[in-house]
């Protein structure tokens, strides 16, 4: 009951600043600064900070649903990136620098960011670096030009100092970041088969529904499928309690919701027809974001290796033990 007060409560205040309609004006050049503003006053950036430090103590179950939510909404914030970042900060017993938006910005050896597309700026001033066991929260900006998808994406400011640096142990944030997106693509495929379901049954040909005809309906429930595959995979990577999340639940959750994206845009596009890629129509807005979560903090290849390297280094048993051993609760 309090996990559906939280989510309805949250619902409310998306409804408030954050329809489609100002969703859209973000993505054409709007401000987010009331979207923000209302997000900060409203609590919900502290969800994950336990009590002991100020926070509301929620565990990862209680707020997935939230994420998804703002994944459904297209919620033009970082805001689970924020939400994570804070819980980390606070973890390390660090008083938090900045009360703006911060991204999640895992780097490899090399010090480049561990993703093919950098996140979308929007007005994020503030990025959580991390390098080995050291994170450190440093300004960021809108880079210059757009990055083939619509958006401006994030850069690092050059040589700034950082505001804060701690250490946190056995914490990937590569994991956090593509967790969060699988759970914004799962709740980003849910809105997308609504609009499919509502196109068919609301479109006319031949004097009949759409939906009406056998063919479009096995196209509706192939994208049904996807659409339940991909929430019950963001569930998978985003489960536990620790601050650590599983490596391998996290490959799992991230290969699964891409390649279900594929196939749901590729199926919402088809029963669209040519009125779904019109700039009007809100399809093209999501499929658009669904292509640019798949590129973002590893492709599918990258986390389908990870799963086959743990398959071969688990060469006892048959691949249903392995998969169960993967699922087994933590």
């Amino acid at each position: 009951m309090e996990n559906d007060l939280f989510l309805e409560s949250f619902s409310r205040l998306l409804a408030d600043v954050a329809d489609m309609v100002e969703v859209r004006a973000v993505h054409g050049g709007a401000s987010t600064s009331a979207m923000w503003q209302a997000l900060t006053e409203s609590g919900f950036l502290d969800a994950l900070v336990a009590e002991t430090h100020g926070g509301v103590g929620l565990g990862r179950a209680e707020i997935l649903p939230l994420f998804m939510l703002a994944g459904r909404r297209l919620l033009p914030v970082a805001f689970a990136h924020t939400v994570v970042a804070r819980m980390l900060i606070a973890t390390a017993g660090e008083a938090l620098p900045v009360d703006g938006p911060i991204l999640l910005w895992p780097v490899g050896s090399s010090g480049t960011l561990r993703s093919q597309i950098p996140p979308a700026a929007f007005e994020a001033g503030h990025a959580l670096v991390q390098h080995g066991a050291s994170f450190r929260i440093v300004p960021l900006r809108a880079g210059d030009g757009g990055d083939g998808f619509g958006f401006h994406a994030a850069t690092l400011v050059a040589d700034a100092s950082p505001l804060v640096e701690f250490e946190i142990k056995d914490c990937d944030l590569l994991d956090w970041a593509a967790a969060l997106t699988a759970v914004s693509s799962a709740g980003a495929a849910a809105r997308v088969l609504e609009l499919s379901q509502q196109h068919v049954t609301e479109r006319q040909q031949f004097g009949r529904a759409l939906g009406n005809f056998q063919a479009i309906q096995h196209l509706i429930a192939q994208a049904a499928e996807q659409s339940v595959l991909a929430a019950t995979a963001a569930r998978i990577g985003f489960s536990g309690k620790d601050v650590a999340l599983d490596p391998l639940r996290v490959a799992l959750a991230k290969t699964l919701t891409a390649n279900a994206a594929s196939e749901l845009s590729r199926i919402a596009h088809a029963v669209h027809g040519a009125i779904g890629i019109s700039k009007e129509h809100d399809l093209q807005l999501y499929t658009r974001l669904l292509k640019r979560w798949q590129l973002s903090y590893g492709s599918q290849d990258f986390w389908a290796e990870r799963i086959g390297a743990a398959r071969i280094a688990a060469s006892d048993g048959t691949a249903v033990d392995f998969i169960r051993t993967a699922l087994a609760p933590s």
